[in-house]
């Protein structure tokens, strides 16, 4: 068995067939993963900031700092998870379930430590702001990234 695979590596070298340096769909793919990113972001920053101004109006410049803050932690989190599915290069259906099921906990990952940094070190925190805000971001997120692909002309 091992004359065989070195005998097909061989005969390509025979044929002096190059080295592939691109895989067929990778830039299409990181091009759309970037324009997902780009537009769920815009809209967690639009939805952040409404709810920093809704809870200022409301309640007060604490709660405001507050939501966001729990926005910035979503939009950070998501972040990090569209650079870990920058790393990857198997484009195999499991290795791209791999790839998204890392990305996703390394977003949670970021996501839960920015909670617990921001609860030890905001001494004026509001915990319903930091929740709100974070929980509006993350479903916008979500709707952003659903709506990508279904453009209605």
């Amino acid at each position: 068995m091992a004359d065989g695979i070195n005998d097909n590596a061989a005969y390509s070298e025979k044929l002096e067939i190059k080295k592939v340096v691109e895989i067929s769909g990778m830039d299409e793919t990181k091009t759309t993963i970037n324009l997902a990113f780009k537009k769920a972001a815009r809209w967690q920053i639009i939805v952040t900031l409404a709810f920093c101004v809704v809870y200022l109006l409301i309640s007060s410049v604490n709660a405001a700092i507050s939501s966001f803050l729990g926005g910035a932690a979503a939009l950070i989190g998501g972040y990090a998870g569209v650079l870990m599915t920058r790393r990857r290069s198997d484009q195999s259906a499991g290795g791209v379930l791999v790839a998204l099921l890392k990305a996703e906990a390394t977003k949670v990952m970021v996501i839960s430590v920015l909670l617990l940094m921001i609860f030890k070190l905001y001494n004026g925190l509001v915990p319903l702001a930091l929740i709100g805000g974070l929980a509006a971001s993350v479903l916008v997120s979500g709707a952003g990234l659903g709506a990508i692909g279904n453009n209605k002309k």
